[in-house]
Parts: structure tokens; C-alpha cells; sequence
């Protein structure tokens, strides 16, 4: 048997526990389809049925229906957009200055940034409640949007990348005449593109999620989000299961799509974000 028969065969377990772990996190999902296509009744038969009996493709139309949920996905989409694009400006000068400037007290600064990831969200949830309502943003956009930006995660990632850059790019720059904003906006940015699509997808992806913050500073029905939106199919006494599966599947196209678009760049980027510390 050659070296390489010896190899392959030597990861076949790996190959067998990976495709078993696939299908263990793709259950929740098929069976999620699987409800939003059941009455509410057949979902808690027994015993359970996977696969619907009589596949109902109208608990998706009527879970649309049952509130305005056009208004949920553009606010949704609002918040997440504005929230990934300020968060992608401020992180990744943020991480360019961390990378590429040497002043007094910066690794410290640096530590005490990372140590802010330590903090539980329960900590500080009152004082910025308290903070967004003596400046009058409660009930808005923006309310939700600026406790998001500040994420000390995104600037590790974005410094650790840039610390790859050369710096001579940066120097070579300086002698043409560039500004320091020219050299990071058509220099350094270009070339981090994987950590800032990994950057913006993981961003995105926690704001369209998101709960606790709109529900917390949002109080009127039309700024709801998607999330706090499927909240609605809890009624006092029952849940409407079929209903909540399909809105919780339509809340999800958005997402899925685009990390198959960029999941190529997701890879690489966290991938590139530990080569240099």
C-alpha cells in the first residue's frame, strides 16, 4: 500500500465525523422547512413525522400576511446596512492606526480594547439605555445602530490583517505626496478585502439577528425589526409553530445568500487574520 493510500485512509475518520457533524447542524434546518409545511396540530404528533404529510406551502404566505412584514425586512435591512458599513469605517481605521503607528501606550490601549470583549452586554445595557434616552435617539434607528459599531472584535481582525501589509507600500506612498487618509482609503483598504468582507458578512450577520437592542429601544410597531417581529406568533395561550418556522425561514434568504456569495472570502479572511500578532 503507498504513502498516499496509507494517508487517505488514515482520514477517513476525520471525513466520517465532519459529514456527521454536517448533517447534525443541517437537522434543525430541514426540520424547520419540514414544520413551516405542517399544520400546527401534525408538528407534535407521536410519533413525529420528519417530512409533512401534506406539504402546505400557504403557511408561507400567511405568515407574511399576518403583519407587516415588509416594513420588518426594510427596517431590518436598515439597521443591519447602516450598522455594517459604520462598523467596517471605524474598525478598520481603527485597526490601521493599531497596525501601522507606533505611539506611547499602544499595546496597552490595545490590551484594554480587547478587554472590553470581556464585558457581558448585561453590564452595560442600562447606561447606554440611559445614555440614548437623555440624548432623544430612543425609538430610532440610530438607537440600535451606535451600541453595534464599537466592536473591538472587528478592529483585532482588521489590525491583525493589516499587519501583513508591507509598510515600504505606506513609505513609498509618503514620497509621492499621498495624505495618510489617500494611503489607508485607496492603498490599504484594497488590499484587505477578504477581512473586510469576513468583517462586514459577521457583522451583518449579528445585526439582522439581533433582539435584545430593538426590543429594548424600539417601542413603536413600525421600527420593529424581524426579530422582534416573530415574537408576534406567541400568544397567550398556544404558539402558532407552522407560522413561526416559515417566518423564521423568509428571515433567513437574506443571510444565506450572502455568505454563499462571499464565503470565499470569510475563509481567507479569518484564515489571514492569525498569520501575524
Amino acid at each position: 500500500m503507498s504513502n498516499r493510500s496509507r494517508a487517505m485512509l488514515k482520514r477517513i475518520p476525520l471525513y466520517a465525523f465532519l459529514i456527521l457533524g454536517s448533517i447534525g447542524m443541517l437537522v434543525p434546518f430541514v426540520w424547520m422547512i419540514s414544520s413551516a409545511l405542517k399544520p400546527n396540530n401534525e408538528i407534535f404528533t407521536s410519533p413525529p413525522t420528519f417530512l409533512p404529510k401534506d406539504a402546505n406551502w400557504g403557511n408561507f404566505i400567511a405568515a407574511w400576511n399576518s403583519g407587516d412584514f415588509t416594513q420588518y425586512f426594510i427596517n431590518t435591512s436598515i439597521i443591519s446596512v447602516l450598522t455594517t458599513v459604520i462598523t467596517l469605517f471605524i474598525c478598520s481605521l481603527a485597526g490601521y492606526t493599531f497596525a501601522k503607528f507606533n505611539f506611547m501606550g499602544k499595546k496597552l490601549l490595545f490590551l484594554l480594547f480587547l478587554g472590553t470583549m470581556m464585558i457581558p452586554m448585561q453590564v452595560i445595557m442600562i447606561p447606554i439605555f440611559l445614555m440614548m434616552s437623555k440624548i432623544g435617539l430612543l425609538n430610532s434607528y440610530w438607537s440600535v445602530i451606535l451600541p453595534l459599531v464599537a466592536n473591538a472584535y472587528g478592529v483585532f481582525l482588521m489590525r491583525q490583517f493589516m499587519s501583513t501589509i508591507p509598510t515600504e507600500l505606506m513609505e513609498a506612498a509618503r514620497i509621492d505626496g499621498c495624505s495618510e487618509f489617500r494611503i489607508f482609503w485607496q492603498i490599504i483598504l484594497p488590499l484587505t478585502k477578504p477581512a473586510l468582507v469576513t468583517l462586514g458578512i459577521l457583522t451583518f450577520l449579528g445585526a439582522w439577528n439581533e433582539f435584545l437592542w430593538p426590543l429594548i429601544m424600539l417601542d413603536s410597531p413600525d421600527m420593529m425589526t424581524l426579530q422582534v417581529a416573530l415574537t408576534q406568533f406567541q400568544g397567550q395561550y398556544e404558539v402558532k409553530w407552522n407560522l413561526l418556522m416559515a417566518a423564521s425561514a423568509l428571515s433567513m434568504i437574506p443571510i444565506a445568500l450572502i455568505f454563499i456569495v462571499f464565503q470565499r472570502y470569510l475563509v481567507e479572511g479569518i484564515a489571514s487574520s492569525g498569520v501575524k500578532g
